[in-house]
């Protein structure tokens, strides 16, 4: 699946919602958010209301006035007078936009309002809207507020959804606290779907990975791994302290104790963008290509940087140089299923963003001299031969193999 056909799939998604739903959120998290617009203005039609929040920090009256000028307009018409109230100046823009039959409102960088004084009035109007309207919203945040109102479940869309690539469907009620977890690149956690911005310092966030990178674990482990030098009664507080503070961060606890191991509590969903990533690499190494491609592409779009990119401690570097290897893998992996597709520059491409993840490897240096070759550039094959020269010297002393040096 090229970018195309993701783009594709993702309109699919867009205007195969159902007409029961009445408010749609374009996902933060898809970052092709601002190509959808274009799909959403044809399919809604040329009845629709466009206002990009122009400034941080716009109040309830200052979108109501927004509102007036942009209607009067794109509309061609008068709005009447909207009160300072939030639910009667909802009914007064729905009654309004109903006199024009299928009209729909999108707002776009609502992150920018202050939502507190604004998420009243567009649940509103959203939930008042008559079959085949909406108001669409283009943000950077999740609006949670808006998410989990009462008048608009079953009413309420993110668009897109993707599960594999940590594109995640917040408007579904799951049971159970869903926590999720992004660690390639410099970190981000969110707790159903609110952003943890708080750690009330380093070590109980550093902990927080620790626990959900590895799973399961021992307190010997851990111990080890954070307070090696501490007596065992002094590891046994810090560590008590550090997780009761987790549990109180998230407002749930992340582990549970069981059979000599912390695990994972059962009651959170889980989502990881680590092991999603390393999942889809494992199965692409034996999978059909078609099928390897997607799970190959899948896991390049998660890699979003080495592994919290932010942190230098011993298991994180570790960890980081394990999962860097992963990625030069997955590149190389869709380098390989395009060179035999006979798509020589697209595998070009993929093998040099390969080396550049993992400099010392030789057989992918020999790829892109071979590829080069095949392209009529010798000039540039040699160049990464003298490059690969360097970089070997430099970090291990060495020369490139007897296969290199020939090719």
């Amino acid at each position: 699946m090229n970018r195309l056909d993701s783009f594709d799939h993702v309109k699919e998604q867009l205007l195969a919602m159902p007409a029961s739903v009445r408010l749609t959120i374009l996902h933060p998290d898809f970052h092709g958010q601002h190509q959808l617009f274009a799909p959403v203005l044809n399919e809604l039609g040329s009845r629709t209301v466009f206002l990009a929040i122009p400034e941080a920090g716009l109040g309830f009256n200052h979108l109501l006035e927004l509102l007036q000028a942009t209607i009067a307009q794109q509309l061609d018409t008068t709005l009447p007078d909207l009160p300072d109230d939030p639910v009667a100046a909802a009914n007064v823009l729905v009654k309004t936009l109903n006199g024009y039959g299928k009209v729909s409102l999108i707002l776009d960088a609502y992150d920018l309002i202050e939502q507190d004084s604004v998420n009243l009035f567009i649940a509103t109007v959203a939930a008042q809207l008559p079959e085949g309207s909406r108001v669409v919203i283009g943000t950077r945040v999740l609006p949670m507020a808006l998410v989990e109102h009462a008048d608009l479940q079953g009413k309420t869309a993110l668009v897109p959804v993707y599960p594999e690539k940590m594109v995640l469907d917040y408007t579904r009620s799951v049971g159970s606290d869903v926590l999720e977890v992004r660690a390639l690149g410099p970190g981000r956690v969110l707790i159903n779907g609110r952003l943890v911005t708080h750690w009330d310092g380093v070590l109980p966030r550093m902990l927080f990975y620790y626990f959900v990178d590895r799973g399961m674990t021992t307190r010997d482990e851990i111990f080890q791994t954070f307070w090696p030098n501490l007596s065992t009664r002094e590891a046994t507080n810090v560590f008590h302290v550090t997780k009761r503070k987790i549990s109180e961060i998230l407002g749930t606890d992340l582990t549970v104790y069981w059979s000599g191991f912390y695990r994972i509590s059962p009651d959170l969903e889980l989502h990881y963008d680590v092991i999603k990533f390393a999942e889809a690499v494992q199965n692409a190494a034996v999978a059909p290509d078609d099928e390897a491609l997607v799970m190959l592409q899948n896991a390049v779009a998660l890699y979003n940087g080495p592994y919290l990119s932010m942190v230098d401690q011993s298991w994180i570097m570790d960890r980081r140089e394990e999962l860097a290897s992963n990625y030069a893998e997955a590149l190389a992996g869709l380098a390989r299923i395009h060179k035999v597709r006979d798509e020589k520059r697209d595998a070009l491409g993929y093998f040099l963003r390969a080396s550049a993840a993992s400099p010392h490897r030789e057989d992918l240096v020999r790829s892109i001299m071979e590829l080069y070759r095949d392209l009529d550039r010798p000039e540039d094959a040699l160049m990464v031969y003298e490059r690969l020269e360097d970089e070997l010297q430099a970090a291990l002393n060495v020369s490139p193999g007897p296969q290199t040096r020939e090719l």
